[in-house]
């Protein structure tokens, strides 16, 4: 029987409040546009020396990227404290398509953990057993295969965005928060504006309004499709050197460049029209004791085999007809 790690590791259930953000997961898909950029620049388009990484029919069609942003840890100690995923995203391309999709999975999602919790927060898979751990969850959870994988630590984020030299973005509210165990404060006026690295973490980052959470996914999908638009133009090809030292230094990945460049070629661009974006339906639930975002199994199937086992174009219906 398995057991809930909760009682036997209390350095993550009784643990200080770490800095953690989901900007992590947006610094994780920019690095994936970035390095992929780079790929194609150095590579060029001849692919058939280094071989395919798509197969045939419609599962060979498509390749799925878990993007993982780790927290910092205990601010006060971030260098043993143990890490968990801070935030998921899960990337769907489709080749013949170009077609992109994301799934957020929120870290409290409550799921069983292969090997140690039948009930725990999805966050905690990455601490236990790091990706190799969490690609197990989620492929038992969401019933997909994960064929790759990109971690990276947020605090690249900020650095990458000012390589980038900043993004353009409309600031929806005013935005004002102050956590100082957590070394955060956001100050965001109202209004279209340049922001820098740290003015974007801040703005992805904020979640103290009346939608919570759920106005912070739709800000960071906006701030995302922003920041992917600029990241591909043509001019930051001057400024991949520095990014890719940047990169060297925050990410851990499993694909190769000519991977990379695969997946990026099958991209024609990240226009917003060309992504489709949900999270894992649910709702809060205190179980326990313990607050978690209880997903809804069914609508949660639905929302996988739209996004990534049905044909694009597919009508949410025609999958359920036999």
């Amino acid at each position: 029987m398995e057991n809930d790690h909760r009682k036997s590791k209390p350095t993550l259930s009784n643990a200080k409040p770490a800095a953690r953000s989901w900007v992590g997961v947006k610094f994780v898909l920019l690095i994936f546009v970035v390095v992929s950029m780079i790929a194609a620049a150095f590579l060029g388009r001849n692919l058939a020396v280094y071989g395919s990484v798509w197969g045939s029919g419609e599962a060979g069609n498509r390749i799925n990227i878990l993007l993982v942003g780790i927290d910092d840890g205990d601010v006060s100690n971030p260098k043993t404290s143990p890490h968990r995923s801070d935030s998921m995203l899960l990337m769907g391309v489709h080749k013949s398509t170009g077609g992109v999709s994301l799934l957020s999975i929120p870290r409290d999602t409550r799921v069983a953990i292969p090997g140690h919790s039948s009930a725990d927060k999805f966050g905690h898979s990455f601490a236990y057993g790091g990706v190799e751990l969490t690609i197990a969850t989620i492929q038992d959870f969401l019933k997909i295969p994960v064929h790759y994988y990109v971690v990276a630590d947020w605090q690249g984020f900020i650095r990458i965005v000012d390589a980038l030299g900043g993004v353009d973005l409309h600031v929806e509210a005013d935005m004002r928060y102050e956590d100082p165990y957590a070394n955060l404060k956001i100050d965001l006026k109202k209004g279209f504006q340049h922001l820098n690295g740290h003015q974007a973490g801040q703005y992805v980052r904020f979640r103290h309004d009346e939608m919570g959470d759920i106005g912070r996914v739709a800000r960071q999908q906006k701030f995302l499709k922003a920041l992917a638009t600029q990241a591909i133009r043509p001019g930051n090809l001057i400024r991949i050197p520095q990014i890719l030292a940047i990169v060297r230094e925050s990410v851990q990945t499993n694909m190769t460049p000519w991977t990379f460049q695969q997946v990026f070629v099958a991209i024609p661009s990240l226009k917003g029209n060309q992504i489709q974006s949900d999270m894992i339906p649910g709702n809060f639930a205190n179980i326990g004791g313990v607050s978690y975002w209880a997903p809804d199994r069914t609508e949660t199937a639905k929302v996988v085999n739209r996004l990534f086992v049905a044909p694009p174009g597919t009508k949410p219906d025609d999958g359920e007809k036999k």
